[in-house]
């Protein structure tokens, strides 16, 4: 598991913050979701970010995108309690450059818990319909 996730995410904004010189404190984390849900069928790094793995959803499903289409969170399935979220690519942006059109502001935890384990936000983008 991950130690300390708040300092890794802020760790991806700096190097991002410093090669663009861009002022931290306008900088936010931008999530988007590979259609691999095997960590090991990542073949590269990503050219921006880091790719993380582990995260699951409660009270939702995920959809897989189709070819290169991003996937979606869609309405929860039956008998399908944690379903495991693919690879995300997590990389950062001026907060100007950030959308949150049909997007959900999904809680990340650091455990099922919850309580004080809240982590941050990621977008995660919902049904196009």
């Amino acid at each position: 598991g991950l130690f300390n996730p708040m300092a890794f995410l802020t760790a991806v904004m700096q190097v991002t913050a410093r090669s663009k010189e861009l002022p931290l404190d306008f900088m936010t984390n931008r999530a988007t979701f590979l259609n691999i849900m095997d960590p090991s069928d990542v073949v590269s790094h990503p050219n921006n970010g880091v790719h993380i793995h582990g995260l699951f959803l409660e009270g939702a499903s995920w959809e897989e995108g189709k070819g290169d289409d991003e996937g979606y969170v869609s309405d929860s399935k039956m008998k399908e309690l944690h379903p495991e979220m693919p690879v995300a690519n997590i990389y950062s942006v001026h907060i100007e450059e950030m959308s949150w059109e049909n997007m959900y502001r999904c809680p990340v935890f650091i455990t099922s818990e919850r309580g004080a384990t809240f982590v941050t936000q990621v977008n995660v983008r919902m049904d196009p319909d």
